[in-house]
């Protein structure tokens, strides 16, 4: 006898659980964090596009952060975290040459802020209870 095919909606890993909203708007936040790291790049590396990789990078790692914040995953609260540790410790330098490049400071200090802004809505989220 053949045993009957369970609909893919019914698997357990196809689930979908609701997101909470902490998570959408910590998305939101890490997004416009990326933009604005992305738009950064572009203005302090417009003479010499090729030597700013790192900052491209760390981009597209901020933008990979928001979709899972997207999908409600709960580590993401601290990977985030040393993250945006590590950015606050990069602010330093950048803060130091403030004068010669004011629009990277500021850019860099919204980036960050933003990132630290995110961060409570990822703690105060509720975990998930499969």
């Amino acid at each position: 006898m053949i045993a009957p095919i369970t609909p893919i909606s019914q698997l357990y890993y196809f689930t979908m659980y609701p997101i909470h909203k902490n998570y959408k708007i910590a998305a939101y936040l890490i997004f416009a964090a990326s933009a604005v790291t992305l738009i950064n790049h572009f203005l302090h590396y417009a003479d010499k596009i090729t030597e700013g990789t790192l900052a491209l990078e760390t981009t597209l790692l901020i933008a990979i952060l928001g979709y899972f914040a997207t999908l409600g995953k709960d580590w993401l609260k601290w990977v985030l975290t040393f993250i945006t540790v590590i950015s606050v410790f990069a602010l330093q330098p950048i803060l130091k040459e403030f004068d010669t490049y004011p629009v990277y400071g500021i850019l860099s200090v919204v980036a960050c802020a933003l990132q630290i802004i995110a961060m409570p809505f990822l703690f105060l989220a509720p975990k998930i209870v499969k």
